[in-house]
């Protein structure tokens, strides 16, 4: 239980972080930032931070495998066929973004990898912009 709550609470402060970045990235070319634009980031992220989705809205294996492959700019053509992600839990960070731990097993790498992403969803489905393996 212990372990499983810090490795959510983990999880969760590496989106929180990303996401601010993505929010605030933009205002820091401004002239100057303000604590009200701070404040006005951070009350965008307050909504859902929290909130456990049904797991039958999280990207498929299938999805999450194709996205670690395309992110990580890898060839799936040559190493897809022996390879498996699972995705093992996911939180929402965001209004249609979520954080997600990853089980991959690889076929060139012997043994499991730990993977943290964050996926948006869009039109065609959950779209993974930032991975980082644990």
């Amino acid at each position: 239980m212990g372990t499983e709550r810090m490795g959510r609470s983990f999880l969760l402060g590496i989106a929180l972080g990303i996401v601010i970045g993505i929010y605030a990235a933009p205002m820091l070319g401004r002239p100057s930032i303000g604590l009200s634009e701070v404040s006005q980031v951070l009350s965008t992220l307050g909504t859902g931070s929290e909130d456990v989705p049904d797991k039958a809205t999280w990207p498929t294996g299938d999805r999450a495998k194709s996205e670690l492959f395309r992110i990580s700019k890898w060839d799936i053509t040559k190493h897809g066929d022996g390879s498996t992600v699972s995705v093992k839990r996911c939180i929402s960070i965001h209004e249609n973004t979520l954080a997600c731990e990853l089980v991959a097993h690889l076929g060139w790498i012997e043994g499991e990898k730990l993977v943290e992403s964050i996926f948006e969803g869009g039109p065609d489905g959950w779209n993974m912009v930032a991975a980082k393996n644990r």
